[in-house]
């Protein structure tokens, strides 16, 4: 359902309380300290309503755990109490419940307004499966007096509003208002690991928050959200934001998000209005999909916005919505374009001691994301280079896998690739000729998008784009649609299906052939996401539980016996899945039923029919409401010939048992775009293939006898 047709009275908090639990209610700073380290799961400990001065307010208690009630830690009203003053929050234990309380025109100095830790050291009680709600953050700068000015006083005293300590922790429904001083908005940080060597995964949760006016004049440190750090950007995060509003920001800082770890989710995110975007800038294997990024026509401001910026290895965009972005000027090696992939200091394969200044993209996919009415030089930069302190970045990027994008631009070129060569001069004979006017990244492949732009391509190999004339239609759900002749244009639109999960931007099912870009225009199903305004997010909106994600949807043949596996995100208000099964694609029938657990990996056993076998899930709510999941398709191998590979999922080699095979037989390893990895001829009996340095989660091997398709099995990369 959309956010746009809740009715219903807000609810601040919900709660499942504990049989016996107990309710207080205090005034003072000491009482609320002890209060809280005395309470059991379940207990509610109500701050009264009034403004405080209290400094340092330290909360402990480790007594729940990640089943338990919450100890819930509240305003008497929502925004009734008000800190002030030099007024900083740490909390640290088990399943707390921080929610209702306002910072507003005070200064925590250099200390962080709030932490997931109960104090500001390596040894503190950090938190795990706690949650800050509907809290609201106010011009709590630490220089007050100048940030009241307009335009602010930069000061050089440096302080987050939020910083993330311990494990899965949730930030959600909060506002955060004026932030004029330097240091992250908010942060997730790593405190316990020696680069290049990683430390604990986190697995927080950042979702529908409210951030508005974001001002910096210092330069570097001006982000709103910083996901890791770089001298430890080798931690494996596995955090998600989502669903938040980033408004009307003026900072030197270009980046408004800013990840700093691995294996991280942006998505559905809504950015208007701003100085920078989003920048994977170190950090490995992160995903960016689904988010809005538009410069209003309404917005009488120049700001430099830009889309996306692709640094380092594995980074997947696509389903992304970019539109009006003015940042890049007619410049084509400015870095304010809607996509930008960048040149580096150092490959990106490997960890240098210590950190360089870029890492080369390497190994990236952007597909599925629209581009419309932009500005300036070029809708994506290939092989940007930063400079960096005097030094150039010789490295381009590698494994590029650029398709079905569209690129509409209302001045400039779509695509343009940075030759220039900035500080000290490449004198190796090794990197000299990396500069080359059109020099494509190397292992590049491009297919099946869609431009329009008053200059043209802006590269010399045309391959995998086609010059269309672009007319948008009448803003619809916030964004403006795209024209029917994208509809069922994607190029091998089914190999994207398992990265894409058979959705466009708006959360609505696509239906194969896929159209370009990210809204899908003969799509079907409810529209769930869409550019986010101010009341829909943040602190003393509605509490909406999130769509339950499904992110993949997976089969695997083994010895007549097929093992399903899906990975699932935001499990709330799930019943069930079903998994049916048919042997025509048309008539399913349930074969299995699995309840919600809570989990973020589910797997089931089938055996197959002797014949084409079509899977599918149904994912059931606790409302009855569902949807349908893609169809998968797996074939049993034939007896005259055929291959089974262990182990998968694989690491560095895979084996191969051929059977009756001709002499003429070999076998293509495949990306999920259908690209081929490499060839090697087989014989009957065993093969071993060395599958190290591909970058892909899921691939196929495919099975030919000369010119003849046998058969395809899949399997996945372990990372």
């Amino acid at each position: 359902m959309s956010f746009k047709y809740f009715y219903f009275i807000v609810l601040f908090v919900v709660v499942h309380s504990a049989i016996n639990a107990n309710n207080y209610v205090v005034s003072t700073k000491s009482n609320l300290v002890s209060k809280t380290a005395a309470a059991k799961p379940g207990d509610t400990i109500t701050v009264a309503n009034g403004t405080y001065n209290w400094g340092q307010i330290s909360l402990t208690n480790t007594k729940g755990s990640v089943n338990s009630d919450w100890i819930v830690i509240k305003a008497e009203t929502p925004n009734g109490v008000v800190f002030i003053g030099a007024t900083y929050l740490q909390f640290g234990g088990y399943k707390l419940m921080v929610t209702g309380f306002k910072f507003a025109n005070g200064t925590a100095g250099a200390d962080d307004v709030i932490q997931f830790r109960n104090a500001s050291r390596a040894n503190a009680t950090q938190a795990y499966y706690c949650r800050l709600n509907n809290i609201t953050i106010d011009n709590y700068n630490s220089d007050t007096t100048g940030c009241q000015q307009s335009p602010p006083a930069v000061t050089d005293t440096l302080n987050r509003w939020v910083s993330f300590y311990g494990k899965h922790n949730r930030m959600d429904h909060c506002t955060f208002i004026n932030k004029f001083n330097g240091g992250p908005t908010v942060a997730i940080m790593y405190d316990s690991a020696n680069y290049p060597i990683g430390g604990f995964s986190t697995y927080h949760l950042i979702d529908s928050n409210y951030f508005k006016g974001r001002g910096w004049q210092g330069g570097n440190e001006g982000e709103t959200i910083r996901v890791g750090l770089g001298s430890m950007s080798n931690n494996d995060g596995y955090n998600i934001v989502e669903h938040n509003l980033f408004q009307y920001g003026n900072s030197t800082d270009p980046e408004i998000i800013s990840n700093k770890s691995n294996l991280n989710t942006y998505r559905y995110n809504t950015f208007k209005d701003l100085d920078g975007g989003i920048t994977m800038r170190q950090g490995r294997y992160n995903t960016v999909n689904g988010n809005f990024i538009i410069k209003t026509t309404s917005s009488k401001v120049r700001t430099a916005q830009y889309g996306i910026r692709l640094i380092d290895k594995g980074q997947k965009v696509f389903n992304n919505y970019i539109e009006g972005l003015d940042g890049n000027y007619n410049s084509l090696s400015t870095s304010n374009c809607p996509i930008i992939i960048y040149s580096g200091q150092a490959p990106g394969e490997g960890y240098t001691v210590p950190i360089p200044g870029y890492y080369s993209a390497d190994s990236c996919l952007i597909a599925f994301n629209t581009i419309v009415n932009c500005y300036g030089g070029a809708g994506v930069v290939l092989g940007y280079n930063h400079p960096n302190k005097g030094v150039t970045a010789p490295y381009k990027p590698q494994g590029l896998v650029i398709a079905n994008n569209i690129i509409g631009m209302l001045k400039g070129q779509a695509v343009t690739i940075d030759t220039s060569s900035v500080g000290t001069p490449i004198t190796d004979t090794i990197n000299a000729g990396l500069f080359v006017s059109d020099s494509l990244p190397v292992n590049y492949f491009a297919e099946g998008n869609i431009y329009s732009a008053p200059n043209k391509l802006g590269i010399t190999n045309t391959t995998g784009f086609n010059s269309q004339k672009l007319t948008f239609g009448t803003r619809t759900n916030g964004i403006l649609p795209p024209p029917s002749l994208v509809q069922g244009a994607a190029i091998n639109s089914v190999n994207y299906n398992s990265l894409l999960s058979g959705i466009d931007a708006l959360g609505q099912s696509r239906t194969s052939p896929f159209s370009v870009g990210a809204v899908e225009t003969n799509s079907s199903g409810t529209i769930i996401t869409y550019p986010l305004d101010s009341t829909m997010v943040g602190a003393g909106t509605p509490i909406i539980p999130l769509p339950v994600s499904l992110t993949s949807f997976t089969g695997i043949i083994n010895n007549g016996v097929t093992t399903l596996t899906w990975r699932i995100e935001n499990e709330v208000s799930m019943k069930e899945y079903q998994i049916e099964h048919s042997t025509d694609g048309i008539e399913f029938n349930i074969i299995s039923r699995v309840s919600a657990a809570h989990k973020s990996v589910y797997s089931i056993e089938n055996k197959n029919k002797p014949s084409k076998n079509f899977y599918r899930l149904k994912l059931v709510n606790n409302d009855g409401s569902y949807v349908y999941t893609s169809i998968i398709i797996l074939n049993e191998p034939t007896i005259a010939a055929g291959i089974s590979l262990y182990p998968n999922p694989s690491v560095g080699f895979i084996t191969l048992n051929a059977s009756n095979i001709s002499s003429n037989a070999h076998i293509e390893v495949t990306d999920f775009s259908g690209r081929i990895i490499k060839k090697q001829d087989i014989t009957s009996g065993i093969t071993r293939v060395n599958i190290q340095g591909i970058a892909m989660e899921m691939c196929s091997v495919i099975l030919y006898e000369g010119n003849k398709r046998i058969m395809s099995t899949p399997f996945l990369l372990a990372k």
